[in-house]
């Protein structure tokens, strides 16, 4: 029953344009920003600190696999998000009193919403990374190898499911399309701040960056910048000073800090676990709580 479930839950959304292009909107507008503003600015900044000593081609790698790291910590986000529309289309139309007149406990309802959400989030962000590593490929000559594909995948499963969960306690609040849409569109509006993709980190105030590293959203950039990243920075700054590289991961937020101490990979990880934790707990106890209303 729950497997039906959650392919109605992915027909419905597949066949709903509007909730594809908000689950897309964010990819297009950094793709646009960047295309139009935000490359040739770090383009010169990296310039600026090489005295100019580097490849055009080392650069656009550079620049590409951090994009492609924003990207894909965003699509995580808005894919899933786009996913639960069917949960708020039902909520709205009441049909939801088919389910719970049906056989089926009613914990199962959200478990295929939040499933539907994580395979629809997987299949974007795999599309995404796909379409721009070829990209990457045709710009700059450069491809990942393997064990940076394999630690992206890893990476991209990890997020849509923390994703998954904390969209799916989110949506519990909303009972009309309208509230959802419109929520949508703020969401895939603001993430790339919440991310440090529009604006490096370290141009940010401190008490901003404070904020930021309370939220999962720019661990999960950092953790995909991490991984991607590793050649590129390699290639750019062969020979450079220590201080030069990792002042460019503190103000691209390869790397986050706190307090003057860098946050390891493995805070990252624990710190997304547990909001991943929280957040289906919640999801469940607010769903349990309004399952009269639904």
């Amino acid at each position: 029953m729950i497997g039906k479930m959650i392919g109605r839950n992915l027909k419905l959304y597949f066949r709903d344009r509007m909730a594809v292009f908000f689950s897309l909107l964010s990819v297009l507008i950094v793709i646009v920003l960047y295309i139009l503003f935000l490359s040739s600015l770090q383009v010169d900044d990296v310039k600026a600190q090489l005295g100019g000593a580097v490849e055009e081609d080392d650069i656009s790698y550079l620049i590409n696999s951090w994009i492609l790291a924003g990207l894909l910590s965003i699509t995580c986000v808005t894919s899933t998000l786009g996913a639960f529309g069917s949960f708020v289309n039902d909520r709205e139309k009441k049909l939801t009193m088919d389910f719970k007149s049906s056989p089926i406990s009613y914990g199962a309802y959200p478990v295929a919403s939040a499933a539907a959400a994580f395979i629809v989030g997987t299949v974007i962000s795999l599309i995404t990374f796909a379409i721009y590593t070829a990209y990457i490929y045709i710009d700059s000559g450069y491809m990942f190898s393997q064990d940076e594909v394999i630690k992206c995948i890893g990476m991209i499963l990890i997020s849509v499911l923390m994703s998954s969960t904390l969209m799916g306690f989110m949506v519990t609040f909303f009972a009309t399309n309208s509230a959802f849409s419109s929520a949508s569109l703020i969401i895939g509006t603001i993430i790339g701040f919440l991310n440090a993709v529009y604006v490096p980190m370290g141009s940010l105030p401190d008490q901003i960056q404070t904020v930021l590293n309370c939220l999962p959203f720019g661990h999960i950039a950092a953790l995909f910048r991490q991984i991607l990243m590793v050649d590129s920075i390699d290639a750019c700054f062969d020979g450079a000073p220590e201080d030069m590289i990792e002042g460019y991961k503190e103000t691209y937020a390869v790397e986050l800090s706190w307090d003057g101490s860098d946050i390891e990979p493995s805070t990252s990880f624990i710190f997304i676990g547990a909001v991943f934790a929280a957040a289906l707990l919640l999801m469940f106890f607010n769903y349990s709580r309004k399952r009269n209303e639904l």
